[in-house]
C-alpha cells in the first residue's frame, strides 16, 4: 500500500512541477555557494568555482598545521612583508588586488589574530597589522579574556550561571587550532540552512494532500469502507508522508552536499569552527557541525511535514494544510521580533533550521539552573514530538473518517 500512495501523490501535476521546482532550487542555490569561493590570481585577476577552490586550496595548505605562537609571529612578518610591498602601498585598486592576491595563503590566520584582538561584538580588519610577535604568543587566552571583558561590561543579559557555562566551553576549547584550506566547509554550513528550510518548503507541499486529497476526489466512502481502508490504510498514509519526507530530505541534501565539496573540496573538516565562527561555543569541528545542523533540519522538516499531514486530516483541505510549514518555519521567526521573551522564542520549531545562526551567535537556554546550547534542548524536544504526534495523527484521521 505504501508504494500505491506514493504513486498517488506522485501522479498529480502540481507535484511534479514541486519536483521539478526543487531541483531548480538545488542548481541556484548550489552555483550561489560555490561562488562564494572566490581568488586573485597574481595579475589580480578573480576568479570563483572549481578553479578558484583549487588555487585557494594551494596557496593555504602551504601553511597547514597547528597554529602556534611560532607560526602567527612568521604570519605576522609576512603580513608585514606584503603590506610594506608597492603593489599594497599604491592607490590603484588593481595593485592592491595584486597584493592580497599574496595574502591569501595566511588569509585565515590572519583573520584568526584579527579576531583574538577585536572586541567581542566587533572585527577590526586591520588588527593585525598593528599587533606585535610578543602579543600573539596568548592568543588563545585573549579569546578568552575578550569573552569575560564582555560579560563584565553589562551590554549582555546572561544569567551568572550562562557566564559560567560560556567561559566554560572558552577554556574547554582545544588549542592550538589546526589549520588548513576549509573554504569549502565554511561555504557549506553557511548557506545550507537556506536550502534546507526551502526544501522543507517543498516537503511540506508534496505531503499536504495525502489524507485531504482522499475527500477532494470523494473516494473516501470506498476508501474507508473496509477494514483494510480504516487501518492499513491509514497506516500507509502515515508510512508515506516519513517516506516521503525523509527520502526526499536526504537525497537532496546529500545532492547539495555533494555538488559543494566535489567542486569547493572537503578538506578541513576536522578543522574547528572557530576559525570560521570565532565566538562560537560550541567546541565541534566543521563535520560536526554539518551534521548537527542536518540533524536539526531534518527534524525541523519532519515536524513541519506532520502538522501538515495533522491539519489536512482535521479540515480535508489541502490548501489550508500547505501553508502549514510555511506559518511553522517562516512566520514564527517574526513573532521573535515581537514577543520580548527570548526563552519562548528559543524553542520556537524555526530554530532548528537555524541551527547555524546558533553555533555562530552561541544561543542558550537555561532551565531550572542547568545551561544548554540551543540545539541540544530543542533537538530531542522536537523529535520526541514527531514520536508523539504519529499515533495522534492516526486517531484524527480515523475519527475524522468515520463522521
Amino acid at each position: 500500500m505504501l508504494r500505491f500512495e506514493v504513486k498517488k501523490v506522485f501522479s498529480k501535476s502540481k507535484n511534479k512541477i514541486a519536483v521539478i521546482v526543487l531541483f531548480v532550487i538545488l542548481i541556484v542555490t548550489s552555483i550561489l555557494t560555490l561562488n562564494t569561493v572566490e581568488y586573485i590570481d597574481k595579475d589580480g585577476g578573480h576568479s570563483v568555482g572549481i578553479s578558484a577552490a583549487k588555487n585557494l586550496r594551494e596557496e593555504k595548505n602551504k601553511w597547514a598545521g597547528y597554529l602556534t605562537e611560532d607560526v602567527f609571529r612568521a604570519v605576522l612578518e609576512e603580513n608585514k612583508t606584503i603590506n610594506n610591498s608597492k603593489e599594497a602601498l599604491s592607490d590603484d585598486i588593481e595593485e592592491q588586488d595584486k597584493a592580497y592576491a599574496k595574502k591569501q595563503g595566511i588569509s585565515g590566520i590572519i583573520d584568526v589574530i584579527n579576531h583574538a584582538f577585536s572586541e567581542y561584538r566587533d572585527y577590526n580588519y586591520f588588527a593585525a597589522d598593528n599587533v606585535s610577535g610578543e602579543e600573539v604568543k596568548n592568543i588563545y587566552e585573549k579569546r578568552i579574556t575578550t569573552l569575560k571583558k564582555w560579560l563584565d561590561s553589562g551590554e549582555e543579559t546572561f544569567t551568572e550561571q550562562q557566564k559560567d557555562f560560556l567561559i566554560r566551553q572558552y577554556e574547554n576549547l582545544k588549542t592550538p587550532f589546526y589549520y588548513e584550506y576549509a573554504d569549502g566547509w565554511a561555504a557549506l554550513l553557511q548557506n545550507i540552512s537556506t536550502f534546507i528550510l526551502m526544501l522543507a518548503l517543498i516537503i511540506g507541499f508534496l505531503v499536504a494532500g495525502i489524507f485531504s486529497d482522499e475527500f477532494g476526489t470523494k473516494a473516501d466512502s470506498i476508501f474507508f469502507s473496509t477494514e483494510l481502508g480504516r487501518n492499513k490504510g491509514v497506516l500507509s498514509k502515515i508510512e508515506t508522508g516519513f517516506f516521503i519526507t525523509t527520502v526526499f530530505y536526504v537525497v537532496f541534501v546529500f545532492l547539495y552536499t555533494f555538488i559543494v565539496l566535489f567542486v569547493l573540496g572537503a578538506d578541513g573538516a576536522g578543522c574547528p569552527v572557530q576559525l570560521d565562527l570565532w565566538r562560537s561555543v560550541y567546541n565541534i569541528t566543521f563535520l560536526q557541525a554539518y551534521f548537527l545542523i542536518v540533524a536539526g533540519g531534518y527534524i525541523g522538516t519532519l515536524f513541519a511535514s506532520i502538522l501538515a499531514m495533522l491539519v489536512s486530516a482535521l479540515t480535508r483541505q489541502t490548501p489550508t494544510a500547505i501553508i502549514v510549514p510555511f506559518i511553522v518555519l517562516c512566520t514564527l521567526p517574526f513573532l521573535s521580533r515581537i514577543i520580548p521573551l527570548p526563552w519562548v522564542c528559543s524553542f520556537f520549531p524555526d530554530q532548528l533550521l537555524e541551527i547555524y545562526i546558533d553555533i555562530k551567535e552561541s544561543g542558550l537556554i537555561e532551565i531550572k539552573g542547568k545551561v544548554m546550547t540551543t540545539a541540544s534542548a530543542i533537538i530531542p524536544v522536537y523529535a520526541l514530538a514527531c514520536v508523539i504526534l504519529q499515533p495522534v495523527l492516526y486517531r484524527v484521521y480515523k475519527k475524522v473518517e468515520i463522521k
